[in-house]
């Protein structure tokens, strides 16, 4: 899509608001301000109970105010070559809006929504995510559902969830380690490293699992994987649920939001191998300390005396 397709604030003239686009019955509108800044405009029937908002946007200036007998939530844009950034945020409450006719409830789900953009944006630049950032994100997913939460249960199995970090493995239980890894079946079974502790343990065994995935659009996206943990962690305490999606966010991924581009992947092959005494690997103490990054890529076909059920690993 062309920006000129997908900038909704191009021919907009400085301090002019237009209606959203949309069939939602709310107030909403783009806008541009006296000086020319991108922004979005909400306004609703009533008053605001209160005009203070607790929350910070990396980037983005918040306004709630009261005016002529009306509530007006107001989104600025600092910069405008953040627009495609900010348009994301805008589309995710124009989203939320349209699922509810109280004015007074959209208000709260916006706010608590943009709590979340809070999070997301202190640790992101950006909504969009690559094949191979898809491709680890489902493959640590499915072995959530498939194997950790069935053995282990939900609270525990998101708790040893490490998220993103590359410096430790994917997941770290009280008496095993494990590491997670994805690759495209198409091509040779090779799993890259990107940090000499992400193969060591000092203290408890250590398995890698890898997935061989295929894109299939018969198959399930990590969106479809995030609706079934939902499920399975629903009855969880909350502080376990916000766990789970503070993990999410740390991959960048936001909770909730509709993906311009989501692949969907469907499993061809599942091993797992022991990572043990001659396992090809960088190990921290082997290193020197003048070498302060290590990635490398290990040929799985050529280890297969590590080989081992994933059945028996947990």
């Amino acid at each position: 899509m062309t920006e000129k397709l997908k900038n909704p604030w191009l021919n907009m003239l400085p301090d002019s608001v237009r209606r959203v686009d949309s069939e939602i019955a709310h107030n909403l509108f783009w806008m541009l301000d006296q000086a020319g800044n991108y922004g979005f405009y909400l306004k609703t029937t009533k008053e605001f109970k209160s005009t203070e908002i607790d929350i910070r946007l990396r980037g983005i200036s918040l306004i709630k105010r009261n005016y002529e007998n009306c509530g007006e939530l107001f989104l600025i844009l600092n910069r405008q070559n953040d627009w495609e950034l900010f348009f994301s945020v805008c589309k995710d409450i124009i989203s939320i809006c349209a699922t509810y006719s109280s004015n007074q409830e959209m208000v709260v789900a916006v706010e608590n929504r943009l709590k979340r953009w809070q999070a997301f944006l202190m640790q992101n630049t950006e909504v969009s995510l690559s094949l191979m950032m898809q491709m680890g994100l489902f493959a640590e997913l499915m072995f959530l559902i498939d194997i950790l939460i069935p053995k282990r249960g939900a609270s525990a199995a998101i708790i040893a969830w490490g998220g993103p970090e590359s410096d430790r493995q994917d997941f770290s239980l009280a008496d095993i380690a494990i590491e997670i890894k994805s690759y495209k079946t198409s091509r040779s079974p090779q799993v890259s490293i990107s940090s000499t502790h992400q193969l060591f343990t000092a203290s408890k065994p250590l398995f890698l699992i890898a997935y061989g995935l295929t894109e299939s659009e018969n198959a399930q996206s990590i969106a479809d994987l995030i609706n079934e943990l939902d499920v399975l962690i629903y009855s969880e305490s909350i502080s376990i649920i916000q766990l789970f999606d503070r993990k999410l966010i740390e991959f960048g991924y936001m909770p909730g939001m509709t993906y311009d581009v989501m692949y969907k992947f469907a499993v061809d092959s599942l091993r797992g191998f022991i990572v043990e005494k001659d396992f090809p690997r960088i190990l921290p103490h082997q290193t020197s300390p003048e070498i302060i990054a290590v990635n490398y890529t290990i040929d799985l076909q050529l280890c297969t005396r590590f080989e081992i059920d994933v059945n028996n690993i947990i």
